[in-house]
């Protein structure tokens, strides 16, 4: 007579076998793509919070009903902290600058490249426009020649930052062949490049770095005049800011994200202007091999005799 308590014994077994298969494909599913229900986006800081959410409202509203999901703005107050985000999977989509870009992928190819901002003048629609870093000092300062801010006061904006940061310091180095700390006498970061502009015509510093494009939008919003400020040295140009998507959302998900971007939309137009650049076009990281290049060639570069 067969045991009731083997043929219960089996059963179990059997049970709990096919438990564990079911969970370990379900575990196996889920390692797939991440599909949240909400998409995290992250802004590196280059003006005042609500400026920017209110700038890119369009394009907010845009991915809402492109992914048809909740769009969370997180406006971090380092570009170190959407790097760290979009690493540690709490953000899904962001802008960076070309050099964090360039760092968060050393240490993890966690994201791709999908978009960029065109230039305003339309010289290359289809390609990402191009900025440059800027030393600027007041025009009344007397401060009209690089050696003449020997052991002065300079500010930059965040220590992640392309055009305030990254590049200056490759360019002090290959000018005077001293580091840029060493070179000045003080060193500050504002943490936005708005804010590193307000200290210079606040006289809190005694010249700044900035990006081009951050002192042309200065200029059209009235906060000072360029003639107020003196251009005492330029970068080689580099590609605008990236927008990248974490590689772990599920296909249709990214796809639906770069569909918000890249498709024409109603108040697009608007804050193109309000922006002072073209639309968005397509990138990709092959856009942004020159700023891996430019910044290792300047930091090795010896300073000229």
């Amino acid at each position: 007579m067969p045991n009731p308590t083997r043929r219960m014994s089996t059963s179990r077994r059997l049970w709990l076998t096919g438990l564990a298969s079911l969970l370990a494909c379900s575990a196996s599913w889920s390692a797939v793509c991440d599909d949240p229900t909400s998409l995290r986006v992250a802004l590196i800081p280059k003006s005042r919070a609500q400026e920017q959410r209110t700038t890119l409202l369009p394009l907010l509203q845009a991915l809402g009903q492109s992914t048809q999901r909740r769009v969370e703005l997180t406006l971090p107050s380092s570009y170190s902290a959407v790097i760290e985000g979009l690493l540690g999977g709490t953000v899904d989509v962001a802008e960076l600058g070309p050099a964090s870009y360039a760092m968060l992928m050393e240490r993890a190819p966690a994201v791709s490249v999908f978009a960029a901002l065109s230039s305003a003048d339309g010289t290359d629609p289809q390609q990402p426009a191009r900025y440059h870093a800027l030393l600027l000092t007041n025009a009344d300062s007397g401060l009209d020649t690089l050696a003449k801010l020997q052991g002065k006061r300079v500010g930059l904006t965040d220590p992640v930052s392309t055009s305030g940061a990254l590049l200056p310091r490759a360019g002090v180095l290959r000018l005077t062949g001293q580091a840029l700390e060493s070179y000045f006498g003080q060193v500050s970061f504002a943490g936005s490049h708005d804010r590193a502009l307000a200290s210079l015509r606040k006289g809190q510093v005694d010249a700044a770095f900035v990006s081009s494009t951050r002192l042309d939008e200065a200029v059209r919003a009235g906060a000072l005049k360029r003639e107020d400020v003196r251009e005492l040295w330029r970068s080689p140009a580099v590609p605008t800011n990236p927008y990248v998507v974490r590689k772990r959302l599920c296909p249709k998900l990214q796809a639906s994200v770069r569909d918000a971007f890249l498709k024409p939309r109603p108040g697009f137009e608007g804050m193109y202007r309000q922006l002072g650049t073209g639309p968005f076009v397509r990138a990709d990281d092959a856009d942004y091999q020159a700023v891996r290049e430019l910044l290792g060639a300047a930091a090795t570069q010896p300073a000229p005799r």
